[in-house]
């Protein structure tokens, strides 16, 4: 099971960094947190070797999804 946690808090890390990244080019901010906390959850994960962690930020996430927080999220107004 630890093996599972490292290689999925690894892919996450890859995957904030690659959210950073975007950031960088278009600006909004909320890749900026997604990244944030998808690297403080996914570091918790590794530093706990939990699996709990995971499912916290990706809820997180999607919190800021539902909020408008995401770059692809339309709004109807």
């Amino acid at each position: 099971m630890e093996l599972v946690i490292y290689i999925l808090a690894g892919v996450s890390i890859f995957l904030a960094i690659g959210g950073f990244n975007a950031w960088k080019l278009s600006g909004h901010p909320g890749l900026l947190i997604s990244s944030v906390v998808s690297i403080g959850f996914s570091g918790a994960a590794i530093f706990l070797i939990e699996w709990w962690p995971l499912v916290a930020g990706f809820a997180i996430n999607w919190g800021l999804r539902f909020i408008g927080l995401d770059p692809s999220y339309k709004s109807d107004s």
